[in-house]
């Protein structure tokens, strides 16, 4: 039970870089497949998918978030990544200044790779002095 969640999360994690990635490369483009309800609708499905996979493994591994510094900076960092994402694609959208775009972005792309550095190593970086 435990591989199966390990790899689904794994394989939703890079399946929502990719689809963050590729509205930020469409809107760069200027793409009208932005505008398509399907881009609009797989990534949420993926991100949906992707929280359902970290319950999942959480069970299998019987863990809890607040009990080590290990799986609550996994959750702060899912969290920020998140909320980076949501924003880069509100500024792609024009809801706010152009000018935030770049920073968004490459903050949901630096949480991400964070994130998985932090499950490569099943140790924290930021907390881990705690």
């Amino acid at each position: 039970m435990y591989l199966m969640f390990k790899h689904l999360h794994a394989t939703l994690a890079m399946l929502s870089l990719v689809f963050l990635l590729l509205r930020i490369f469409l809107a760069w483009k200027d793409a009208a497949v932005l505008d398509k309800k399907w881009l609009k609708v797989t990534p949420h499905a993926v991100d949906g998918l992707f929280v359902a996979s970290i319950v999942g493994l959480l069970i299998a591994t019987q863990a809890h978030p607040f009990t080590s510094s290990f799986h609550t900076e996994k959750l702060i960092g899912f969290i920020a990544y998140i909320a980076f994402s949501v924003l880069t694609v509100l500024a792609l959208r024009g809801r706010f200044p152009i000018k935030l775009k770049a920073p968004f972005a490459a903050m949901a792309i630096l949480t991400w790779f964070w994130m998985v550095k932090v499950a490569m190593l099943k140790q924290p970086i930021l907390l881990a002095s705690l």
